[in-house]
């Protein structure tokens, strides 16, 4: 079941559009002995790897507003657009289908790991409809040319669903996360954080969690590690994204919702590496660390990266001395037996077989 505090906070919110697939509240645990190790001694976790029972992570809080977008408008197939190992992309294919609706995507090349290739297998379950272009330069002119082609063959049955569910509707997924952690403070499951760390790709998590934070008056600093291209990850981005979202909620009847600026947020950029979905050896001693100290599972595109940032920042930010809360955006479902029945040759185009050789 899913707790809507923005519904209980702003009662008018109940005329946003959305269905019910996450399992909410997720938990706030202490990480003792992992903070112990990294000199961050009042360290938390928020675990929305438990935000859902058929896939977890951040994903989820958003496809509850969009994919409820999508049927409340009548579409009847979504699309959307990742690289090959997305977890956008798989989260979006496997709720389209459990809510009876047809998933489409535009998927980039990236490093191909076992990590990346079990993504795929796992997708390949819900049998969509993909598109591969060469690479990620491509993308402008091949989302465009995309976009119209399944406009003008399908017309409007296609919800288009941004890169890591990154617009206005999806990024209140977290604004609502946001309140969800004010309810937790208030019952004295965790006390104020100075700082909430996370993972910003498309940007929309951050957004979410910095409107909602002030929406819900917590004096606290999200900070992004960007693990995504300046382009599409930067300040500018975020700021956009609240000023979106801010409207939405006023057009329905939410009075009174903060405007966002810089300095309401930070964002920091070192620790992308040499490309999105490139491991870095930062990011590799968290995982290992997490795994040693804590029953915490990182990967090494986003969540490595976010908590290797968050460790570096441990003097300039007085981490030491601060309450920090790293809110883990990773699915913890485990996906062994979709892996284990995927059908790659069948359920996915062929140009993709040269990933598997």
């Amino acid at each position: 079941m899913t707790d809507m505090i923005l519904e209980r906070r702003h009662p008018e919110a109940s005329t946003l559009p959305r269905i019910e697939c996450a399992q909410l509240p997720t938990p706030v645990e202490p990480l003792e002995r992992l903070g112990a190790e990294i000199d961050i001694p009042r360290l938390f976790v928020k675990r929305d790897d438990q935000s859902g029972t058929l896939y977890g992570g951040n994903k989820v809080r958003k496809l509850e507003f969009l994919l409820g977008d999508a049927l409340d408008e009548g579409h009847r197939e979504v699309w959307t657009i990742g690289g090959i190992g997305s977890h956008h992309v798989l989260a979006t294919c496997i709720y389209a289908r459990q809510q009876g609706l047809e998933p489409s995507a535009l998927h980039f090349p990236q490093l191909v790991t076992d990590h990346v290739l079990d993504n795929l297998r796992a997708l390949s379950t819900t049998r969509p409809d993909l598109t591969l272009v060469g690479n990620k330069a491509q993308i402008p002119v091949e989302v465009l040319r995309t976009k119209v082609r399944e406009w003008l063959a399908r017309g409007p049955d296609v919800y288009y669903i941004p890169g890591g569910g990154s617009s206005a509707m999806g990024a209140l997924g977290y604004v609502n996360g946001a309140l969800e952690l004010a309810a937790q403070i208030e019952a004295g499951e965790m006390p104020e954080p100075d700082y909430i760390f996370a993972a910003a790709g498309t940007c929309g998590t951050i957004a979410g969690l910095t409107l909602g934070c002030r929406l819900a008056n917590l004096d606290t600093q999200p900070v992004g590690v960007r693990v995504l291209d300046r382009v599409l990850s930067n300040s500018a981005t975020i700021i956009k994204l609240c000023r979106q979202m801010a409207s939405l909620l006023r057009e329905h009847g939410v009075e009174d919702v903060p405007s966002i600026g810089p300095s309401d947020f930070e964002l920091l950029h070192d620790y992308l590496g040499d490309a999105y979905g490139v491991p870095t050896e930062a990011g590799r001693r968290a995982i290992q660390l997490a795994d040693t100290h804590e029953d915490l599972t990182l990967e090494p595109t986003y969540t490595g990266k976010a908590f290797a940032g968050m460790m570096d920042m441990r003097e300039a930010l007085d981490l030491e001395r601060a309450t920090v809360l790293y809110w883990h955006t990773l699915s913890g479902v485990d996906l062994s037996d979709r892996i284990a029945n995927a059908d790659v040759g069948a359920n996915l185009p062929d140009e993709y077989r040269k990933f598997f050789d």
